[in-house]
């Protein structure tokens, strides 16, 4: 092969490379093209999600200790009305379906938090008056099992998809695996974290880890013991193995001290009993159940 041969032949070879290029690039352009189609055509048709109609509610009906005036919130027939019209919109929009509506991982995390509050609120005032949310019963089983007729039989709708309470909890700790979510979902009980009217952004979850991890009924350490919620006992795996040092990020001066001092010197840890009386009433915070091991 000449010199004049092997040149043609080099153009060839290049122009072919350019031109299967090309091609990729333009695949490239047209899959990016119709997954962008596919997500605003999986939102065309549903309604814009926000969170304002339940925030708002929850302003108007909770007591500065936390605590909601269910009762007040069950005899106003404009405001059960605007919470039913949101547990609709959560029931037809979700980040799973809609996930154009949410461009940023904390506009997801924020959907979930505030849904699964209002999913509890709603199952709270249908069953109102309710002492527990142990209380409801809808199955048989649900008669052995406290807890199973509120969190599990109750069935609700979310972004189109039928689940529960329990499910849609495990759901979303495993998809957003942030511990400080334990600090954020409220189960309407006494031992549960305060019930907020929040977007859920980072500054806000360190808010309520804090406010949680320094109030005594929670985490508190005496007489070469640590007092925990049971939360920390119940979801151990969602948290970091030296659950000790976890909260010391969140503690106040004094409290760091005594974790670090139980830390080096082996102190025990021992859980609260659980209030599961629903939060329109909150008890003495120190003086909230007993523990044991």
């Amino acid at each position: 092969m000449n010199a004049r041969h092997g040149l043609i032949l080099f153009v060839a070879i290049l122009l072919t490379v350019c031109q299967i290029t090309v091609k990729g690039n333009t695949k490239n352009m047209e899959t990016a093209t119709e997954t962008a189609a596919a997500k605003q055509s999986e939102s065309a048709g549903k309604p814009q999600y926000t969170a304002t109609a339940f925030l708002e509610l929850v302003r108007k009906y909770q007591n500065e200790d936390g605590s909601v005036d269910y009762q007040s919130w069950k005899d106003s027939t404009e405001d059960m009305d605007r919470l039913d019209q949101q547990v609709e919109l959560l029931a037809q929009v979700s980040p799973v379906n809609s996930p154009g509506q949410f461009s940023l991982p904390a506009s997801v995390r924020s959907y979930w938090i505030n849904t699964y509050n209002t999913l509890v609120i709603q199952a709270v005032l249908e069953y109102w008056p309710l002492e527990s949310v142990q209380a409801v019963k809808i199955s048989v089983s649900s008669r052995l099992v406290p807890g199973k007729g509120f969190f599990y039989d109750r069935k609700v709708v979310v972004g189109g998809q039928h689940t529960n309470l329990y499910k849609l909890e495990k759901e979303v700790l495993k998809s957003q695996k942030d511990p400080r979510l334990h600090f954020a979902l409220n189960c309407a009980s006494g031992s549960c974290p305060v019930l907020r009217s929040w977007e859920w952004t980072d500054e806000q979850l360190n808010t309520a880890a804090r406010e949680f991890v320094n109030n005594p009924a929670n985490v508190k350490v005496d007489d070469g013991t640590v007092f925990l919620s049971r939360i920390f006992k119940w979801y151990r795996k969602d948290f970091p193995k030296d659950t000790y040092t976890y909260l010391r990020q969140y503690a106040d001066a004094g409290l760091d001290q005594q974790l670090q001092s139980a830390s080096n010197n082996g102190y025990r840890t021992r859980y609260y009993e659980y209030d599961w009386g629903i939060n329109a009433d909150v008890d003495d915070a120190e003086n909230k159940g007993t523990a044991d091991e």
